[in-house]
């Protein structure tokens, strides 16, 4: 895993995937115990679960039980609160699911407001007035997606600012790898239909931005696009910049081995460290 020291984090979309078994996981590996698993190879997740339904308070527990020490939850705010809602009105369901994680305060990276494509530069003000009222012991991180936002005009320059203002980064989504080439598997195919096709500005609004890099089936294909964040990733970490990467595929079955490689394309940075130091397992080793 990579400690809190070093240049970046780095994790998945998920923790808990079947199809990790004999590699993430070692034979054998029990779900319950997949996030200690997980945690104890990569430093980060992307945490999904909690966009669509506020886990219980058992399940905390849980978790907090399984994180290995220096490890991030990137969790991403309710649906209710972001997509329903449009951060309007919500202080209720706000309180409840800061009030619900904050067991896990130890291991807790930036938040993720997710927007929809629905939500507009005429909303900003409504972005500033829930950026206001968020606890400033946690960081946070916004997404967008409506296009207005990456015109380089008034509009994101506006956007940029707020974020800038309030120190709080700004998501770089990168789905380029996945739609600059035909859809050959279904995989593919269906995440094609599924996820968003927006430009990518790897902006800086705070210090710790994170990117979420969708890629396809070809990780040969995939190369190009992830030399272009190995470049942008040794200029941030000659400015003191600590990102936090998250690396897809179609349906994540391979996403391990492309974070694998990724974390490999970084090897000459410094601060850089073998993503398998802590696996002790020669199968989980053989994926790396």
């Amino acid at each position: 895993m990579i400690s809190s020291t070093s240049l970046y984090y780095l994790g998945l979309p998920m923790w808990s995937n079947r199809q990790w078994i004999g590699g993430v996981f070692p034979q054998g590996a029990n779900s319950k115990n997949f996030l200690r698993h997980y945690s104890s190879v990569f430093s980060a997740v992307e945490g999904n679960t909690t966009f669509y339904a506020l886990p219980s308070v058992d399940v905390v527990t849980g978790w907090k039980e399984q994180a290995q020490a220096g490890f991030r939850f990137n969790f991403k705010f309710p649906r209710k609160i972001t997509h329903e809602n449009f951060l309007r009105y919500c202080g209720v369901e706000l309180s409840e699911f800061l009030k619900r994680v904050e067991p896990l305060a130890d291991n807790l990276g930036a938040f993720m407001i997710q927007l929809p494509d629905s939500f507009e530069p005429r909303q900003l003000d409504d972005l500033e007035k829930f950026i206001k009222q968020l606890p400033s012991s946690f960081q946070y991180s916004v997404e967008v997606r409506h296009l207005d936002f990456f015109n380089q005009g008034d509009e994101e320059i506006a956007l940029n600012q707020l974020l800038q203002s309030y120190s709080v980064d700004r998501v770089c989504f990168d789905s380029r790898a996945l739609f600059s080439k035909t859809a050959v598997t279904e995989q593919e195919k269906d995440a094609q239909r599924k996820k968003p096709r927006l430009p990518v500005h790897a902006i800086v609004t705070s210090t710790n931005p994170i990117i979420r890099f969708i890629g396809s089936s070809d990780f040969h294909h995939n190369q190009q696009y992830l030399l272009a964040w190995v470049d942008k990733m040794t200029q941030w970490a000659e400015q003191g910049i600590t990102p936090t990467v998250f690396i897809h595929t179609p349906d994540n079955a391979r996403a391990p081995e492309q974070a694998a490689i990724f974390h490999q394309l970084l090897s000459g940075l410094e601060g850089w460290q073998p993503l398998s130091r802590t696996l002790k397992d020669e199968a989980q080793l053989a994926i790396f």
